[in-house]
């Protein structure tokens, strides 16, 4: 578990990317599955679910993500390879004449989530006008794809209930796991969201049906 944070702090993020158009600013994530040799540079890598954005911006994405490096992996003292997720977080600002601007916001490395989740939404939550709040909860993801550990961390006084939402959540999702040397390895995704009773965020086909139905709460 340490090997894969320490790899994930050490990942290398890149320069620009090209502008695509919508109405409002709004956030786009990327998943790539990235090969990495035994010298820590990429050697395979293909984007998830590619043909779903324009062929401009993948081509600049997979750029990034063939330009990143981890620390070289072992496994028994022997040199290996490591296939990972890649996360590519990107926040997308619309100009007047259909350009605009698309800056990175973070990377990371973890599984890759092939099926996410959402709990029944907190009543308690629900009935407050106006709350909001933000949770963040790690999963330990085993051989198996599936989450065999989770802890939430929440800010003091946050509702038991948003606390359970996110546990229930995670106990839902699906993952293609890390490999070393070819085999599954644990590893740990971190899930993190904002939960609130204002119907204030844009809708977004780019975003994924589970971020929009948070969003729409």
């Amino acid at each position: 578990m340490s090997y894969i944070r320490m790899i994930a702090i050490a990942l290398i993020a890149l320069a620009t990317v090209p502008s695509y158009a919508n109405t409002q600013p709004y956030y786009v994530e990327v998943w790539a599955n990235v090969l990495y040799g035994t010298d820590g540079h990429p050697i395979q890598y293909s984007l998830v679910d590619e043909d779903k954005y324009p062929l401009a911006f993948a081509n600049n994405v997979k750029a990034r993500v063939a330009k990143t490096k981890v620390p070289p992996a072992e496994a028994d003292g022997i040199p290996a390879t490591l296939r990972s997720g890649v996360r590519l977080d990107f926040l997308v600002t619309p100009s007047a004449d259909g350009g605009g601007q698309v800056k990175m916001t973070g990377l990371s490395m973890s599984p890759i989530p092939t099926k996410r989740y959402a709990a029944s939404y907190p009543d308690d939550i629900g009935r407050t006008g106006g709350w909001e709040g933000a949770v963040e909860a790690a999963c330990t993801v085993g051989v198996d794809g599936k989450c065999r550990l989770i802890e939430v961390k929440a800010l003091p006084g946050m509702p038991e209930s948003v606390r359970r939402f996110a546990k229930a959540s995670l106990e839902g999702w699906s993952f293609i796991p890390q490999e070393l040397a070819g085999k599954p390895i644990e590893g740990e995704y971190v899930f993190r969201v904002r939960l609130h009773t204002l119907d204030t965020y844009p809708e977004d086909f780019r975003q994924d049906r589970f971020l929009r139905l948070l969003h729409s709460r």
